[in-house]
């Protein structure tokens, strides 16, 4: 005995059945969220280890243990490519999903879980990177990018991988920002939020200047270990989430 169950041409599918599609969407391209974030993470820790064994060769006297050296900065350089490619899956992937019918909550929610995924998977790449570099004390001759010895009072590898999470997942937020503000308003309101938030930051950099807050800002920063900071940059991360739901509302395609 066979059945066959028959769908009501009358029910209504949620739109939200579509996020899937919407979020396969953004690896249509394998290589762009992929492939290159990976080739560029594994260039920029070589490329920092490098500029390491260079310093370490021209430093006969150093005593490893004692005197580490650092090249945290190569650490950054995935960072701002998730941050471009953010900013150009708003301005190229969003037309093609209004094309496709999709919402843009859809659109959205799947571009969030995208940068959710690659960002964890940045975290968890850190985390891999902190721990071969402090079991093998910095390849031998402490030299660290992910792994300083200083981190480990900040949260360890569980707290860098978080915290690496969190600020690509930021970062990739501010980028795709960007571009939807530059299709949701016109050019001369562009540069003028533009200006608006570089009069913002030098105002409060004038502002702590001239109390002599600096000292509490510093005392502040001291007092966080990365859980802490993940946890206010996750704050303002949801926030610049928000804003972008509302820019992409009324965000045009042309």
């Amino acid at each position: 005995m066979t059945s066959t169950t028959l769908q009501n041409p009358n029910t209504k599918r949620s739109s939200f059945a579509r996020v899937p599609s919407a979020f396969r969407l953004q690896f249509a391209v394998p290589y762009s969220f992929i492939w290159l974030p990976m080739v560029i993470f594994v260039l920029a820790w070589a490329f920092g280890l490098g500029i390491g064994f260079l310093v370490d060769s021209q430093s006969p006297d150093r005593i490893p243990a004692e005197e580490p050296i650092h090249t945290t900065g190569a650490a950054q350089a995935t960072i701002w490519y998730l941050a471009f490619m953010a900013a150009y899956t708003a301005s190229h992937t969003f037309p093609f999903s209004v094309a496709l019918s999709y919402s843009r909550r859809v659109y959205l929610i799947g571009t969030y879980l995208t940068f959710l995924v690659v960002s964890a998977g940045y975290g968890a790449a850190a985390m891999l990177a902190y721990w071969i570099e402090r079991v093998t004390d910095g390849f031998g001759r402490h030299l660290y990018v992910f792994g300083s010895p200083s981190f480990e009072n900040l949260g360890g590898a569980l707290g860098v991988g978080c915290f690496g999470a969190v600020l690509a997942l930021f970062f990739m937020c501010f980028g795709f920002f960007w571009a939807i503000l530059y299709r949701r308003v016109t050019i001369p309101i562009l540069w003028t939020v533009i200006i608006g938030v570089i009069v913002v930051i030098l105002g409060a950099v004038a502002l702590i200047t001239i109390n002599d807050w600096w000292i509490n800002v510093g005392m502040w920063l001291v007092e966080q270990n990365a859980f802490t900071l993940a946890g206010w940059g996750l704050l303002a991360t949801v926030l610049l989430g928000l804003l972008n739901y509302v820019l992409i509302r009324k965000a045009t395609v042309s």
